[in-house]
């Protein structure tokens, strides 16, 4: 019988995730129902891998790097879908004329074959901001305990030096009793915290009963910082896998690109692989001529299409909130025509993008939803 990858889970640990806390770590102590389903979810689909595969992800789930984790659950979803369309899948395929190997080679119900490669982007435009430091101090947050409140961070600047917790819980309890004045308010504004060496911390304390026993300490943080706009976090990784295998092989080939930042919407996808169109812009020509160039200086044309998802996650596929598309190359020097089509699928006709739609990803993975509350 084959190992799990997550430990039987003995206890009632209900406590929400640490921002410094690894995502398996969490996963494999949480007793919360979301977690769970998660994790059943990740079990089942490692279940259908082969053996030596089946010890391979469970040491990339269990290895504490998030980057790492996250790149097994795209792969992971990857294999499960092709597989429930009826392909068959061949891991780390050898290609004549290259020691280098896709992460898939597969074989559709009609025979044809195609190479897939997957890639993960952690770039992320728009959120929170800071590291380690001001991560420490948002667990510290979230484990105070303040009686009748909840807090809210409405700004979190870290420091160059770690902020002293006991500081940082004195000032929250001053503002929190200097404001009552003997009653419960619904809100607080507790004073901005600045300290010389950078730090910056503005709080406000909710009045925890109008909000129910499910809400956490930290009920919720205001972005840090702003969206500036894509910088197309997911072109250096396109174009580092687009040449990679040479011209070794005569067959599609198909890139799966996960990307973690909820702002990227499908313009940001299209104008990754074709720049900004004319029509965006008005204007008859396209400075920017994205990863495969135009009609008449197209570049890569090895790489027949592009498989988008935004923000893929066991969490977020039971609730059905996560999306992918599919871009194809029309300059592709093998063109793809596969079962991946059946997703909205995004092709080049007539001097413009036209989306056709398709099936989403959970659906084709014969997910049933689930409650989004399990993650509350």
């Amino acid at each position: 019988m084959r190992p799990h990858v997550f430990d039987r889970i003995v206890g009632a640990d209900m406590s929400p995730k640490k921002r410094t806390e690894s995502t398996f770590a969490y996963l494999n102590r949480s007793a919360r129902p979301g977690s769970t389903e998660c994790r059943a979810l990740i079990e089942k689909w490692l279940s259908r891998l082969p053996a030596v595969e089946h010890a391979h992800f469970c040491s990339r789930f269990r290895c504490g790097n998030d980057v790492e984790f996250n790149s097994a659950i795209q792969e992971l979803t990857i294999h499960e879908l092709l597989c429930v369309q009826g392909c068959k899948l061949h891991f780390h395929p050898e290609i004549p004329g290259t020691t280098k190997q896709p992460d898939f080679k597969i074989r559709e119900p009609g025979r044809s074959e195609f190479l897939l490669e997957a890639c993960t982007s952690a770039e992320i435009s728009s959120g929170p901001n800071g590291g380690p430091r001001a991560n420490r101090i948002r667990d510290f947050l979230q484990d105070l305990n303040l009686g009748e409140y909840l807090l809210g961070i409405d700004e979190l600047t870290e420091g160059s030096r770690d902020l002293s917790q006991k500081l940082l819980a004195r000032h929250i309890e001053t503002g929190i009793k200097g404001a009552v004045g003997g009653y419960v308010a619904d809100s607080i504004s507790i004073p901005l915290l600045t300290t010389a060496d950078g730090w910056r911390i503005r709080l406000t304390a909710f009045r925890k009963a109008k909000y129910g026993p499910r809400r956490h300490t930290v009920m919720q943080e205001v972005w840090g910082r702003t969206w500036k706009g894509p910088s197309y976090p997911l072109r250096d990784s396109l174009r580092k896998k687009a040449g990679r295998y040479g011209r070794h092989f005569a067959m599609p080939y198909v890139i799966a690109a996960n990307s973690f930042d909820v702002m990227l919407t499908n313009t940001h996808f299209g104008e990754t692989l074709f720049g900004i169109l004319p029509q965006a812009t008005g204007m008859g020509h396209c400075h920017d001529t994205g990863l495969w160039g135009t009609a008449s200086a197209p570049n890569h044309r090895r790489v027949s299409a592009v498989l988008f998802t935004s923000n893929l996650w066991p969490a977020t596929l039971l609730v059905h909130q996560v999306y992918a598309c599919l871009y194809l190359n029309p300059w592709a020097a093998q063109p793809y025509d596969g079962v991946l089509t059946k997703l909205p699928t995004f092709r080049f006709e007539e001097g413009e993008l036209r989306e056709h739609p398709g099936v989403t990803l959970p659906k084709l993975l014969k997910l049933r939803r689930r409650c989004s509350t399990l993650w509350e």
